[in-house]
């Protein structure tokens, strides 16, 4: 063994390292929505114009200017998000290449975020960055004693939708970046606040955004940097991998045990799926919570062809309970989920499972199509007096390939 490694092992190695950084300059930017002020049910749409930057999305925000006003009887009212967060506003999203190529197109995101939030996020999480985003009554709105009608909500981009959440962390390079358009519909008031207790006889009638903006934190990099990637983009292409999200939304009828959900979408990494259910009359209506979904006792299981998951029926709670946590990697991760048992039957029940066959492994989902199709099957132990929407997401890697003019999605 040479001095050298004898002392690098040794921690006793003073040589100052090699710079290895091609950044040349990094700073937020503003960018703005078509309108600054948009309704409930109405369309948001922003143009990204980065330029030849790159974009670091860990860093980068969705930034909501939120006015909420009261219905036309009475003086006073208080609301807030419930279970969930300022992502309540965003019902469905689109982004789009510039060359008009659909990266994303996802329904019902709100609900999804909550879930995935709740599951993956820690208490600590929830009191910092959760906070920003309106999450466990941090943004209160209404006209009562320390409550506001115009709050501002910053919500990262990481944690909107998971296309900027790419597999490896990497930056959202130039050619992606740079005149991506994005749509956000907005959810209707009554399905996105929730009035914890009637004031007077006040109520939240609607609520309008009054300044909306993406801040993107750019990265410029050297133009020896630049370059080399914009030959890679031109020769082969850049690709930029991610998990789209597919929703499948079923009535169910009151008074029906059974439940049985075909998930018809073919792709070759299917990464997890969970199923919520939810009463169709809590989902309008602003005195109930919509996004607390409560665990309703039965026996379910997924089959994927000729495989059954998690192989028996699940057919008590703290079975339930178990899977979802599997399903959510709790029992390999260092960070501690928000969900306790408790939690998991009052307000973040799921049906989940996943279709990772090792989790430490990368490109390890399993391919659902034509002859292996994902179905879900569930029996009430009791019949559900109310008829129930019953909301299947499953997530799957998506991989983008851009050169420099155009993209392609592969799934």
């Amino acid at each position: 063994m040479s001095s050298e490694s004898v002392l690098f092992a040794n921690n006793l190695d003073y040589k100052l390292p090699t710079p290895s950084s091609v950044v040349t300059n990094r700073v937020l930017k503003r960018n703005y929505f078509q309108n600054r002020s948009y309704g409930e049910g109405q369309t948001m749409v922003c143009t990204l114009s980065t330029g030849t930057d790159q974009v670091d999305l860990k860093n980068s925000s969705l930034v909501l200017q939120i006015k909420t006003s009261k219905n036309a009887v009475g003086t006073n009212y208080q609301a807030d998000f419930g279970e969930g967060s300022a992502v309540n506003l965003v019902k469905n999203m689109r982004i789009n290449h510039r060359s008009g190529t659909t990266y994303t197109n996802t329904q019902k995101l709100n609900q999804w975020r909550k879930v995935q939030d709740r599951y993956n996020e820690s208490s600590q999480w929830f009191a910092s960055v959760g906070s920003l985003m309106g999450y466990d009554q941090k943004l209160d709105f209404g006209t009562t004693a320390g409550r506001e009608e115009t709050k501002l909500a910053i919500i990262p981009l990481s944690h909107l939708h998971p296309f900027f959440a790419p597999e490896g962390g990497k930056l959202l390079p130039s050619v992606m970046a740079s005149g991506m358009r994005i749509e956000i519909d907005l959810e209707a008031a009554a399905t996105a606040f929730y009035e914890r207790a009637l004031i007077d006889t006040g109520s939240l009638g609607s609520y309008e955004i009054l300044g909306c903006y993406i801040e993107t934190m750019n990265i410029s990099l050297m133009d020896s940097a630049q370059a080399s990637l914009n030959t890679v983009a031109q020769q082969s292409s850049l690709e930029y991998v991610f998990k789209d999200i597919f929703t499948s939304q079923n009535s169910h009828p009151s008074n029906n045990t059974q439940v049985n959900i075909d998930v018809n979408k073919s792709v070759a990494f299917a990464d997890t799926a969970y199923a919520i259910v939810q009463p169709q009359a809590n989902l309008n209506d602003i005195e109930i919570d919509g996004f607390r979904t409560q665990y309703i006792s039965g026996k379910f299981d997924w089959t994927l062809g000729s495989n059954h998951y998690p192989n028996v029926k699940i057919d008590n709670e703290p079975s339930a309970y178990h899977t979802a946590l599997v399903t959510f990697d709790k029992f390999k991760s260092m960070v501690p989920t928000d969900v306790t048992f408790e939690k998991f039957l009052a307000s973040d029940g799921v049906y989940a499972v996943s279709l990772e066959r090792d989790t430490a492994l990368a490109l390890s989902q399993s391919p659902v199509n034509a002859s292996r199709a994902l179905r879900f099957e569930l029996a009430f132990d009791t019949a559900p007096t109310t008829a129930s929407l019953i909301t299947v997401y499953m997530s799957y890697l998506t991989s983008v390939r851009s050169t420099l003019l155009s993209s392609r999605v592969d799934i």
